[in-house]
């Protein structure tokens, strides 16, 4: 299945890219996706465990289901002041 990941603020910087496709294999979690990206773009490795995942723009654990079409997003957290 084919998937689309954007990457928003020091996870783009990390990426180089501000989106990707990601084919998966079907049944996949967002941890799933998280790996292959890891491997993809060495540089996220130490940014994204603390990155949020959207999915279909609604937060969600990185335990869910992925599906065709799916569009997955990597949020880095957010300080205020």
């Amino acid at each position: 299945m084919f998937v689309r990941v954007k990457f928003f603020a020091t996870l783009r910087d990390a990426a180089g890219t501000e989106e990707c496709g990601l084919a998966l294999e079907p049944g996949s979690r967002g941890q799933d996706a998280r790996t292959i990206l890891v491997k993809r773009y060495p540089r996220l490795a130490g940014l994204i465990d603390s990155a949020r995942l959207a999915v279909n723009r609604d937060y969600q654990s990185w335990e869910i289901s992925v599906h065709e079409g799916d569009e997955l997003a990597l949020i880095p957290p957010v300080s205020g002041g």
